[in-house]
């Protein structure tokens, strides 16, 4: 059994070789991204490769702050890649005008890969295809 910890109402944990797992609950907002990265900063010592599979079935949205600070300081995640699935529709097209809008602002980096699909089992496939692509990928 893995370690779970508890930030809040919300859980995080590891699942090897390099999966984070969080289910939000409530309101995600900057101090469980603050908390969360900080985990996850320190996952990265040991496993310089993450990825986040982020539950949003129980959450209620996401703060203004947590918001801006994703789409203006992308490099604050520590994943290489992150995928949610549960999201209601007011989140997701909050999550999609987002995205947008950083591409706009031109802060979409392909270091960072994100999708949203429908189940657990749609986010635990979209890992298995990042893990494979970043192996094919040529050394540079």
């Amino acid at each position: 059994m893995s370690v779970i910890w508890t930030l809040g109402p919300h859980k995080m944990w590891f699942e090897e070789p390099d999966t984070v797992r969080l289910a939000t609950v409530g309101v995600y907002d900057q101090k469980l991204m603050e908390e969360s990265n900080a985990l996850a900063f320190e996952l990265k010592k040991t496993h310089p490769t993450l990825y986040l599979i982020s539950d949003m079935s129980r959450s209620t949205g996401m703060s203004a702050e947590a918001r801006k600070l994703l789409v203006d300081k992308p490099e604050l995640l520590p994943y290489s890649g992150t995928v949610t699935y549960g999201l209601n529709f007011a989140v997701r097209t909050m999550v999609n005008m987002m995205v947008r809008a950083g591409e706009l602002l031109g802060r979409n980096t392909t270091s960072h890969a994100f999708a949203v699909v429908a189940d657990e089992a749609g986010a635990k496939a979209w890992v298995l295809q990042q893990r494979e692509a970043a192996r094919a990928k040529p050394a540079s």
